[in-house]
């Protein structure tokens, strides 16, 4: 039997623009349904940050952030790099764990789908999920009026918190690479719970500490934060030194993620 060889205007149209754009919106959807039929990732995923913020810098902390509003704007600043990397982590390194055991990448890439969509769809999803987290975190703030900054700060700060969840979307794919489905939550909070903490960013750190904070990218990812604020007071290091920080994790992140997709899949 022989080959009919393929039309190249049939080639010009498979890989247009608007259909491989198509392919790439359809795997983005796919994923964001996914993650929102999960009601035991979405749910404290999206709640529990604001939740948080609203109990600890408004009540509790209540008293100093009125007194001294540059905290006030720290203690927002941290819980929303606990709502942006929260999605990137347990969303897209759970699920990826879980389609690799179930061998749904093998699955993938035989489907007639541009190579990467998948990937793209974690990111993308993680980086909106992780807005969507921020946004109620930023309403109460507003509400409260404990964001005493200017509107062009605010977007700033804005921005630089959303982007900061590149970092742990590379993180995420990491785990999602490294673990099983049944354990790469476990491994997530290993790495998410004492990042938070110990990167100093709800309360003050000893002295003797103080060496260890760089090793988390949620130290770099505040810092940034705080200098797009323009809070000298919470500025524990240069600008390039947080912004080469955040980019050094994500290429370490994502290059481990790539060696073990391309060694295993």
């Amino acid at each position: 039997m022989n080959a009919r060889p393929m039309d190249h205007g049939a080639i010009a149209w498979v890989l247009s623009p608007r259909r491989l754009a198509g392919a790439y919106l359809e795997e983005i959807r796919c994923e964001a349904l996914r993650l929102l039929r999960n009601r035991g990732l979405a749910f404290p995923v999206l709640v529990m940050p604001v939740a948080l913020y609203a109990l600890i810098a408004l009540v509790v902390a209540g008293e100093d952030t009125a007194r001294d509003p540059m905290v006030g704007v720290f203690l927002f600043s941290a819980f929303s790099v606990m709502a942006i990397s929260m999605p990137a982590l347990f969303g897209i390194g759970t699920s990826l764990a879980m389609e690799r055991e179930m061998g749904l990448l093998r699955l993938k890439r035989a489907q007639p789908a541009p190579a990467g969509s998948w990937l793209v769809a974690k990111i993308a999803c993680g980086l909106a999920f992780g807005l969507i987290a921020y946004l109620p975190i930023l309403a109460t703030a507003l509400a409260a009026d404990r964001l005493p900054l200017e509107p062009v700060r605010i977007l700033a700060m804005s921005a630089t918190l959303v982007a900061g969840a590149i970092p742990f979307c590379a993180m995420g794919l990491m785990i999602g690479t490294l673990f099983r489905g049944s354990s790469a939550p476990g491994y997530a909070n290993l790495v998410y719970l004492p990042g938070c903490y110990l990167s100093g960013m709800f309360f003050p750190l000893p002295k003797s500490m103080y060496w260890q904070t760089p090793v988390w990218p949620q130290f770099h990812v505040n810092q940034l934060a705080m200098h797009a604020a323009g809070v000298g007071k919470f500025q524990f290091e240069p600008l390039l030194m947080a912004a080469a920080g955040a980019v050094g994790f994500t290429v370490l992140f994502s290059a481990v993620a790539i060696w073990r997709l391309a060694r295993k899949g």
